[in-house]
């Protein structure tokens, strides 16, 4: 009985990600057991196993994996997906009204990442799963729901 229930459940999700095929896609959170890969940098979805585990290749740094065709363990097709550019979007969260302000951290992330505490950065978006922010030298950086909590900001 549990496996059918997984797999309609499976099924579900993925008729529900099939409208990311050919679309670059971020996580908004870890996988359930706690993986935490893609939520700070896209892939391109290109389609699902028989046994329902994501296909998809590098987007940006697909130079480097020569551009081949990867597989996702099935941990990771849930429904933590969301598109690259909607990740990029800024939406009613405390951090977007500081958009193109300089910030700095001033507490470390749970997992205990000092980034951004002694270097100020321009906010560029800020989402509840998000944000993207710009060192002075003009890399862009996407940063994941671990960096989003308002508390942890100041003005620089």
């Amino acid at each position: 009985m549990k496996s059918e229930t997984m797999k309609k459940t499976m099924k579900k999700t993925i008729k529900r990600l099939n409208k990311y095929i050919g679309k670059e896609i971020i996580r908004t959170k870890p996988t359930c057991e706690g993986d935490s890969s893609y939520t700070s940098h896209a892939i391109l979805l290109l389609g699902f196993t028989a046994e329902g585990k994501i296909r998809y290749r590098e987007s940006t740094l697909s130079w480097l994996s020569g551009n081949k065709e990867k597989i996702l363990p099935t941990s990771f097709t849930d429904m933590n997906w969301i598109t690259y550019k909607k990740a990029l979007r800024s939406g009613g969260t405390n951090l977007s009204k500081w958009k193109g302000k300089k910030i700095r951290r001033i507490n470390p992330t749970a997992m205990g990442s000092k980034s951004y505490i002694n270097e100020p950065v321009t906010l560029l978006s800020a989402s509840k799963s998000h944000m993207v922010v710009k060192r002075d030298d003009g890399f862009e950086s996407v940063l994941d729901q671990s960096y989003t909590k308002f508390e942890d900001w100041i003005i620089a």
